[in-house]
């Protein structure tokens, strides 16, 4: 398995980045407005990324499986799932903290199933609206506040792109209000079964309060030390990137004004195949067209710079 990916590698990461650049030339300057349809919104006060209730995810619910691809795709992650038994169907929540990419996150998950045997490869769903838990958490990197958030959601999460963190460096309090005693207690005798500290947990009414540092569910198999360093480098050379080339080049003001500036594409995130295209005239006279800058590794755009500025 791990041979395949490898030996695909060369031709996932190349294809994504020649999508990205095509729709960047297409399209305008890249915009967090763009997100919207990821199933994100950006909070621009915060700096923060958070999920929407009608993202397109909701569509596509929860299995085990989720968890084992994550990791390939450059999510390194806790994983805290939580399975139990209420109201004639079978539950899950999920506590989730990590890199998700260029991304440090963190994740609350409220899904259930009508299936009486629930195993690894179970497909749980989104609750619905009326079953929709209040749930917040807060977000602590080396006791340093990252972010916070709060809601009556099926799926809490938040995210703060540019940001590289280890999974271990990440602490996560989180608390969920259930709809009743019996619903709390259900899920309080299956988190128990994990064996947390008694001082990393406590309840007040309906509300559970979870100081979440370690997980005590095992890391799925994808999560080995070898293939986590070498995702985890490229996801802490990938957020050096961001920072450097396209922080400052992305609209975060909430007005969709692309193509009003100058369309950027970052010679690093450009794959060969792309930059020996731009030799061919054909291919120029539409870069001139569309008033697209390929910058050079050591060039930092900044607004007003002209074509014949940027070498």
């Amino acid at each position: 398995m791990i041979f395949i990916y490898f030996l695909f590698l060369p031709i996932i990461y190349p294809t994504i980045k020649i999508i990205l650049a095509l729709i960047v030339k297409k399209y305008g300057k890249v915009s967090y407005d763009g997100f919207n349809a990821l199933g994100f919104a950006y909070n621009e006060k915060k700096d923060i990324f958070y999920s929407t209730k009608n993202a397109w995810q909701k569509n596509f619910g929860y299995s085990h499986s989720y968890d084992v691809m994550a990791s390939i795709g450059a999510m390194i992650i806790d994983t805290e799932p939580i399975k139990f038994h209420y109201d004639n169907k079978n539950w899950l929540i999920t506590f989730w903290k990590g890199q998700y990419g260029m991304t440090t996150g963190a994740e609350i998950g409220v899904y259930y199933t009508n299936d009486k045997i629930v195993n690894k490869n179970t497909l749980y769903m989104p609750v619905n609206e009326e079953d929709m838990l209040d749930m917040a958490f807060t977000l602590y990197r080396k006791k340093e506040l990252i972010t916070e958030a709060r809601a009556k959601h099926w799926w809490l999460a938040v995210f703060k792109l540019g940001m590289f963190s280890k999974p271990k460096h990440l602490v996560m309090d989180a608390e969920i209000t259930f709809n009743n005693h019996e619903q709390l207690q259900a899920f309080l005798s299956s988190f128990k079964k994990l064996r947390h500290r008694k001082k990393n947990y406590y309840i007040i009414d309906n509300t559970f309060y979870f100081h979440y540092k370690k997980p005590k569910t095992r890391k799925v198999w994808t999560r080995f030390f070898l293939f986590e360093t070498i995702m985890q480098y490229y996801n802490k050379r990938n957020v050096k990137l961001y920072n450097k080339y396209l922080s400052d080049t992305i609209d975060n003001d909430g007005i969709n004004d692309s193509k009003n500036n100058q369309q950027i594409l970052v010679n690093n995130f450009i794959p060969p195949i792309l930059k020996n295209i731009t030799k061919t005239k054909k291919l120029q006279k539409e870069v001139q067209s569309q008033n697209i800058v390929i910058l050079q590794d050591d060039v930092f755009y900044k607004q007003g710079v002209k074509n014949e500025e940027v070498r």
